[in-house]
């Protein structure tokens, strides 16, 4: 077998593998082998049918098992090989000397330049600002929780409690029988079971169906309104203030401790809003080497998901024509690409490591969010490889954007103007897709 190199690409080589007439005879001696030893031909004895016959009888299928033959010798050639995607044979063929060639494409790491990144801008609201907005939104997300409620008569409304009784039958099979559930209706929430109690009253009885996306099951649905309640919100004063929390005994306090809990809130949030700007900025800092062959093999696996998850049709729809949706695949993956080999470089040129101690401290910090003992915790990461990985793989991101904003400019801006920012955007992206 005689490897040639016949082209490059970027990342991509593409390499000929071209077979001797004697290799290929020994690979057909080892198909007739094959075919004798797995299937009978009429006319002759099972492991007898001689190599013409053969070759006559499957026709273009002998080829196919040939090809598959010769190909574990080119699947052996390239098993040290460091690649970024699997090797992808493109051509396999004949020639009229009686060899045989395959030619095929080796997709390598793509090589990535990353630009000078330091001085990027990034904008935060002031600090006194979201203090005041974090006080605000706890006082009335406690009202919320501590709202009175009492039964009215009159139909449901906006901002009600509906206790339900509910019956769901499927194909004529009762799925859910005479269950119960309090219903708080919001604005904004379409659910089928939340737009069809309002405007019933108590004793009421209301009927519909519901469909799901990617389904074609059809779900009978038979509601009984029990009882509707108004929620009323209690006055902000000391009174309320002391049934939050036995803590405080006036508004005031509250507001207080309110704030402090914020400071708190807000020193972690500016680092993961920071980092999030970081995140989505990187990418616009790094030139990757990168074939075109190479994106599409990932766009094409990324509609093959798709298809697989039931999905496609949704995205197609949102996107308004195949090519539309082929583009931003396109460019999602190339982002997604971008940040990945930024992520890589500035960790290498940094030295960036992630130690053994950080690692089994973020398993402690997941704990809580995975429903888990702390040493339970511990003992997953110990023993999960992926999970681990994954774990690793996130620390370090972390450390290059901490990194990034370490020698970024901070610009603290008020609230009213990050909206003129975000509007003045919308309004050029608007008046350039009139142009």
């Amino acid at each position: 077998m005689e490897k040639k190199n016949i082209s490059q690409e970027l990342n991509v080589e593409v390499f000929e593998f071209v077979f001797t007439p004697e290799e290929v005879g020994r690979a057909e001696d080892e198909a007739v082998r094959h075919v004798n030893a797995n299937y009978s031909i009429r006319g002759f004895r099972k492991g007898k049918a001689p190599k013409g016959i053969i070759m006559s009888y499957l026709g273009e299928n002998f080829d196919e098992i040939v090809f598959d033959e010769l190909g574990k010798k080119v699947e052996e050639e390239l098993k040290d090989e460091e690649l970024f995607i699997p090797a992808i044979i493109a051509e396999r063929k004949r020639n009229d000397d009686g060899s045989i060639t395959f030619v095929v494409e080796l997709h390598r790491k793509p090589k990535a330049e990353v630009k000078d990144y330091k001085g990027v801008e990034f904008s935060i609201p002031k600090k006194e600002e979201v203090l005041v907005n974090y006080v605000d939104n706890k006082l009335e997300e406690l009202r919320n929780e501590n709202a009175i409620i009492e039964p009215k008569e009159g139909p449901a409304e906006i901002g009600d409690v509906v206790e339900i009784e509910y019956t769901i039958v499927k194909d004529g099979k009762v799925i859910a029988d005479k269950k119960t559930q309090e219903i708080h209706i919001v604005e904004g929430d379409d659910r089928p079971i939340v737009t069809n109690i309002i405007g019933k009253k108590k004793g009421d009885i209301v009927e519909f169906e519901r469909t799901f996306e990617n389904s074609d099951n059809v779900y009978n649905y038979t509601v009984g309104i029990k009882e509707v309640y108004k929620r009323i919100l209690m006055e902000l004063d000391d009174e309320f203030a002391k049934s939050v929390t036995s803590e405080v005994e006036t508004l005031e306090e509250l507001k207080k401790k309110i704030e402090k809990e914020g400071m708190e809130a807000f020193d972690n949030w500016k680092r993961d809003f920071l980092r999030q700007q970081a995140f989505d900025k990187i990418a616009d800092f790094v030139d990757v080497k990168i074939s075109d062959k190479t994106i599409d093999y990932f766009v094409v696996k990324s509609i093959e998901n798709l298809i697989k998850e039931k999905t496609y049709q949704t995205y197609l729809k949102q996107a308004g024509s195949e090519e539309n949706l082929r583009n931003q695949i396109r460019e999602s993956i190339l982002n997604e690409l971008k940040r990945e080999r930024f992520i890589e470089e500035i960790a290498r040129t940094n030295e960036i490591e992630v130690t053994e101690e950080e690692i089994l401290k973020n398993a402690e910090e997941l704990a809580p969010y995975w429903g888990i003992s702390v040493e339970r915790a511990v003992e997953i990461v110990k023993s999960r490889e992926d999970l681990r990985e994954d774990i690793v793989s996130n620390l370090k991101k972390n450390k290059v954007l901490d990194l990034v904003i370490e020698v970024a400019t901070i610009k603290e801006i008020e609230t009213e103007e990050e909206k003129k920012e975000e509007t003045s955007e919308d309004t050029k992206v608007e008046n350039e897709e009139k142009e």
